[in-house]
């Protein structure tokens, strides 16, 4: 049977990757460094958008943050509304009542500022802003047409949505999250400003470092991964390795939350080429069914499963053992990526991170090991795991043997 679903995996991912080929990708302007919020609120302007939606959370309004925003926009002669009911795990509910905001003051831009949840909403709206509702546009390529113009200003280091082509919405009934990818949701612009994530938690600055790292990790050892995604893989796995746990015990240090906000980029780059794989199949179902933070749901799964795919994922694990400094040369390639999987235990363990989720219920496992295979079918994975493996492994994440 596993022979049949890898077939089929091979199959599906290889009709996805002649597609990629001719995909057209918007180019992108990015501001980096202290001041460049400010920077990408001027170009704005500049392109002559006068009704700007501000799309974020009430706790970066309640921080002052929009409010830079704000006054940067109105020096400019411009108009800013802001939507603040973003909650982690973007809805269909949220897309709707910002794009509400939108059609009710007629707003020809906007800017995105927050995580994942905050972008990925603000792509949702901008999307379906310009294609009268949001209905038909989950799935791969669906948008017939340009969306709102859109900027981003990420405040956290881990989606990558800012660059990614993918933005991720939940059904509020039902708790699942579909896909919406498509090029045309890129942001025109990003602001990669450090000085905006010196206030961000420790638990925070870990869970999504750890989701940048599962980007660049998954994309590196995918079989769609190229130079390119070496590249901006390799770069982002290294600068998280190094800095992640400085930024975890101060999140004052500028430089470590510049390098982090650059991986974070690095890696959602890496993504439009080499997508992810059973470490996000498996994590998209845990999280939606009991409601754990994405990047904690990441960190859980990620160990587990890169030793399950030791033996086929073992040469670009052996290059990352070498990217971070953690192997030998007298190693052998397995040894190496075993040194790799143990440095990244070890890092989640300096900053905070469980590999065990005991809220998942035995009962739900063989559901949830249908649903991840489900998902990973359409993912480069290097290795197509079958039923019952999966069942072992989600055993594994719930607790310790």
């Amino acid at each position: 049977m596993r022979l049949i679903h890898s077939f089929l995996n091979r199959c599906v991912t290889s009709l996805l990757s002649v597609l990629q080929r001719f995909l057209v990708y918007p180019s992108q302007m990015t501001f980096s460094g202290q001041g460049s919020a400010e920077q990408l609120c001027d170009h704005v302007s500049r392109l002559g958008h006068k009704k700007v939606l501000l799309i974020t959370d009430k706790i970066l309004v309640d921080l002052g943050l929009a409010e830079g925003i704000r006054t940067t926009i109105e020096k400019n002669q411009g108009q800013l509304f802001i939507f603040d009911g973003v909650l982690p795990d973007p809805t269909i509910t949220m897309v709707n009542d910002a794009l509400a905001m939108v059609q009710q003051h007629r707003c020809d831009a906007i800017i995105a500022m927050g995580g994942g949840s905050s972008i990925d909403t603000a792509k949702g709206v901008a999307a379906a802003a310009t294609h009268g509702g949001l209905d038909k546009l989950v799935g791969i390529l669906k948008l017939k047409r340009k969306t709102l113009p859109l900027f981003a200003i990420p405040t956290t280091s881990g989606t990558g949505s800012e660059v990614s082509i993918a933005a991720v919405i939940s059904d509020p009934d039902t708790h699942q999250k579909a896909v919406m990818a498509d090029p045309k949701i890129i942001p025109q612009a990003v602001a990669l400003d450090a000085k905006l994530l010196v206030g961000m938690p420790p638990s925070v600055t870990a869970s999504t470092g750890i989701d940048a790292l599962s980007h660049a990790i998954e994309t590196y050892i995918g079989r769609w991964a190229d130079e390119t995604v070496y590249s901006y893989s390799g770069a982002a796995v290294k600068l998280i390795f190094e800095h992640l746990p400085i930024a975890y015990a101060d999140g004052s240090d500028l430089g470590a939350r510049e390098s982090l906000s650059l991986a974070s980029y690095y890696a959602g780059s890496a993504l439009n080429i080499g997508s992810v794989g059973n470490v996000h199949a498996l994590a998209h179902q845990i999280g939606g069914k009991y409601g754990i933070p994405h990047g904690v749901a990441i960190g859980a799964v990620m160990p587990h499963v890169l030793t399950a795919s030791l033996n086929d994922a073992q040469e670009p694990l052996a290059q990352l053992a070498d990217v971070i400094g953690v192997a030998s040369k007298k190693d052998t390639p397995l040894q190496k990526a075993q040194s790799f999987v143990s440095a990244l235990v070890e890092l989640q363990a300096r900053v905070g991170m469980p590999t065990h989720i005991d809220k998942i219920q035995t009962a739900d496992i063989k559901g949830l090991a249908q649903d991840g295979l489900k998902e990973a079918l359409s993912y480069p994975v290097p290795y197509f795991m079958t039923q019952a493996e999966t069942e072992s492994l989600l055993g594994k994440i719930r607790k310790p043997s």
